[in-house]
């Protein structure tokens, strides 16, 4: 008897040990807001705030460059997915989660992110975890580590929200080498030939080596007092890096000496409004740089020289996407605007919270969006899945995944993959 205990006790630690049992929730259905289905359908006046909000308009098949990550301009695919069905990969919540908006990242066959106490999770194209890392004391893990991460080669790049910054191998997790900065890093990382870039708490862009963690180079820019607490965006364009910092400006380094080679402030310096101040993410098409704020400004620069080519009215800190000559944004009230990429004339205006009673609107605050198979997959505040035909601007159906706030949709495999802070949603 004691021998069929022992054995029955070795079972269930061998299946608590293999990193591909049961660590995803049995795949359930998604159910849709039914508060919101009801009215769906009524005959509502158009919003007056609303363009052209009839006009269709069929994405293009030709010129679409390739997602690209450097550019920040991830925000398409014409990849399909079935959007049936959910599963969670859970965890202890981050605090904080809102504040530092971590992203997932995807890594050719691979997709990476983190738990609760600094553990880095690895998992493959098949969803299955390859391994989970821990590199933090058990004050640092009291602390708990909001990480952001950048990978190159066999290398995976992190640094954190309490000064630290590391080197894993990809293949096996092992760790590197560790390092302490002298202050708090709250960006992307973008990652290239070997070196690493990333913006600290000071508004400093600091270049790593990724082989070392030697800091080869830094390039200071305006430090308030207080200042905006969002998490600061990075490009590479060529030889350029360009970034943002928390007072507004936006910033280009050549990527070799850490020249500034150009600057461009887009807010008048002040204690209050600084505070309050949300940029959204930069991005790229390569010939400009674009950028929103909560302010009701929508930038276009010139790459090289910084120069604001049109400036319009749009009140968004969420990453727009360039997809051929069009630029596609949602505003924080809601409204879905597609832009001329050339000019800056606005397109069309749609307002896809028009369906919900206007009391209720603030709960669905949007976060960030994805556009896939002509559809906009946008999510919420409060824990919504919008679903939008792109052409029309129609109002799919509105899935439930949550009643806290979802960060913004990462497409791999096949399927979507949404975190919030205590789990990894996975959508197929």
């Amino acid at each position: 008897m004691n021998k069929f205990y022992l054995f029955f006790f070795i079972l269930i630690l061998g299946c608590s040990l293999n990193p591909n049992s049961a660590f995803w929730s049995k795949s359930k259905k998604i159910t849709t807001d039914k508060s919101i289905t009801k009215i769906l359908f009524e005959d509502l006046k158009p919003n007056e705030n609303e363009f052209n909000p009839k006009l269709k308009i069929n994405l293009p098949v030709k010129n679409i460059k390739n997602i690209n990550n450097n550019y920040n301009n991830d925000g398409f695919t014409f990849e399909k997915f079935s959007n049936q069905s959910l599963s969670k990969y859970k965890f202890s919540k981050i605090e904080n989660f809102s504040g530092f908006e971590p992203e997932i990242l995807v890594d050719k066959n691979n997709l990476y992110f983190f738990d609760s106490k600094g553990s880095v999770i690895k998992f493959n194209k098949d969803s299955n975890l390859e391994w989970k890392k821990n590199y933090y004391s058990k004050s640092d893990k009291k602390n708990n580590p909001i990480l952001f991460l950048a990978a190159e080669n066999d290398d995976l790049f992190v640094a954190d929200n309490n000064a630290n910054y590391y080197s894993i191998n990809k293949k096996n997790g092992n760790l590197k080498w560790k390092k302490k900065h002298t202050s708090s890093f709250n960006s992307q990382i973008k990652v290239k030939d070997g070196k690493a870039l990333v913006v600290d708490m000071e508004n400093t862009l600091r270049c790593f080596s990724i082989k070392d963690g030697q800091m080869l180079w830094s390039a200071p820019t305006e430090l308030t007092v207080v200042s905006s607490q969002k998490k600061q965006s990075i490009i590479v364009v060529k030889n350029l890096i360009i970034f943002s910092n928390s007072v507004g400006d936006i910033t280009a380094v050549d990527f070799d000496s850490g020249e500034i080679i150009w600057q461009t402030p887009t807010q008048v310096l002040e204690f209050a409004k600084n505070i309050t101040l949300r940029n959204s993410d930069i991005i790229s098409d390569g010939n400009s740089v674009y950028m929103s704020n909560n302010k009701n400004e929508f930038f276009s620069l010139d790459v090289n020289t910084g120069i604001i080519k049109w400036k319009q009215e749009i009140n968004s800190e969420i990453r727009p996407a360039v997809i051929s000559n069009y630029i596609v944004t949602v505003s924080n009230e809601g409204f879905m605007i597609i832009i001329n990429r050339e000019n800056g004339n606005i397109i069309r205006i749609n307002n896809i919270l028009k369906n919900i009673n206007e009391k209720r609107r603030k709960k669905y605050y949007p976060v960030g969006f994805i556009i896939s198979d002509s559809k906009v997959y946008l999510t919420t505040m409060n824990g919504r899945l919008f679903i939008i035909n792109f052409s029309d601007s129609s109002l799919q159906k509105i899935l439930k995944l949550d009643k806290e706030k979802l960060q913004r949709p990462i497409y791999f495999n096949k399927e979507l993959y949404i975190i919030k802070d205590n789990a990894i949603i996975k959508i197929n």
